[in-house]
């Protein structure tokens, strides 16, 4: 019989990708250790706060990326998976010889999300990645902006966070939804669901809908508001205002993670303007649960979207986002078309079993665990 791994990772427990990430190994019954300065409110699994408050903010984070190293040469675990390649991670380059797994997420390696504004950022996110014995991505977009990043030779693997398609699929109820926001039964409802904040440019899908409501005049616009800027949201409570479309438009807040497949199954369209991305799993998940997606045409979108075949690629103007929006809205039969040819790709290839079944391949070539003699590796 496999005997189970002694998994440590690093993280950003407080977020829902990450959690399910973890969450499935601890489902599998892997012995599972999560170290962070961002620990979850509920605990999924033993989790180690490396929090430091004394000092200044920035000191801080030195101790904690300090005994991060410490701690996981405590643990001696069978392997290290470090996700997200900034701050808390660069602890992992102290002397830690477990086999070191390492998933960048984005904003920490894309410069124009603010990557390497600092002078020492650049060198230890590199350190990190070149320290690892796995780097995992998720797209080949992501793929080519970690490549420059890492020495010749070094292992790359293309894994995705995957969907629970138990969970992201047709059918999921939103009569409460429509209760909740006052929305009519058969009114057709756009979403928005990205952070709140001004790399997402929800003000360029805000300024489309006054020529959507001309051919679709009883649209709806729901705007989500996860980590907000409070600037940037009340310019668009301004520009909403400005524009007289109150009764069009809902700022719906912080949408937990459990009601996500709800608003993904009212939804007819969901919209993604964003300056810049990694490979949002939001998109994935929308895809499976039949909604529409309308994408700003960036590189990573054209990997799981053809314009016109099972999305819409636009340029981030009201005028090219209204047009393909009332094309999503007003004709029903493209609509269903394009949803039964978004589920079975996501079923083919962002399954979260079948992802995560291959990750865990990985873990065990990488622990050695394929001998049952395999013993935990030293500090």
């Amino acid at each position: 019989m496999t005997r189970p791994l002694k998994l440590a990772y690093v993280g950003p427990a407080a977020s829902v990708t990450f959690r399910r990430w973890v969450e499935w190994f601890a489902a599998r019954k892997h012995e599972v250790t999560v170290l962070t300065v961002e620990p979850a409110p509920a605990p999924m699994c033993r989790q180690i706060d490396l929090r430091e408050s004394r000092g200044p903010r920035r000191l801080g984070r030195v101790m904690s990326a300090w005994r991060l190293g410490k701690e996981l040469n405590r643990l001696r675990p069978d392997l290290v998976h470090v996700h997200y390649v900034r701050g808390l991670a660069w602890g992992a380059l102290r002397q830690v010889r477990c086999p070191l797994v390492a998933t960048p997420w984005g904003s920490d390696v894309l410069e124009e999300q603010g990557a390497f504004k600092e002078w020492y950022s650049r060198p230890l996110i590199r350190g990190v990645l070149n320290r690892a014995d796995l780097v995992t991505v998720h797209s080949a977009y992501m793929e080519e902006r970690v490549r420059p990043l890492i020495e010749s030779g070094r292992r790359v693997a293309r894994i995705g966070w995957g969907v629970d398609l138990t969970k992201f699929r047709e059918g999921v109820g939103v009569g409460a939804l429509r209760r909740q926001w006052e929305l009519r039964g058969d009114q057709p409802v756009l979403f928005s669901p990205r952070l709140g904040r001004r790399l997402y440019r929800h003000e360029r899908i805000i300024q489309a809908m006054p020529a959507i409501l001309k051919k679709v005049p009883h649209a709806a616009l729901a705007v989500a508001e996860q980590f907000p800027d409070d600037s940037y949201l009340g310019e668009l409570r301004t520009l909403v205002r400005d524009l007289k479309l109150g009764p069009h438009v809902r700022f719906i807040g912080s949408v937990p993670y459990e009601q996500m497949p709800a608003w993904f199954n009212l939804a007819d369209a969901v919209v993604m303007m964003p300056e810049s991305d990694g490979m949002p799993n939001s998109l994935l998940e929308a895809m499976a649960c039949g909604s529409v997606p309308v994408l700003a045409p960036l590189p990573q979108y054209r990997e799981v979207v053809e314009h016109g075949v099972n999305g819409f690629l636009v340029e981030p103007i009201p005028s090219a986002i209204s047009h393909d929006v009332i094309r999503a809205l007003s004709e029903p039969v493209l609509r269903r078309e394009m949803a039964g040819r978004n589920r079975k790709f996501v079923e083919m290839f962002a399954d979260q079993d079948k992802e995560m079944a291959r990750m865990e391949g990985w873990y065990r070539r990488l622990a050695g665990r394929e001998r049952e003699s395999a013993e935990p590796c030293a500090a």
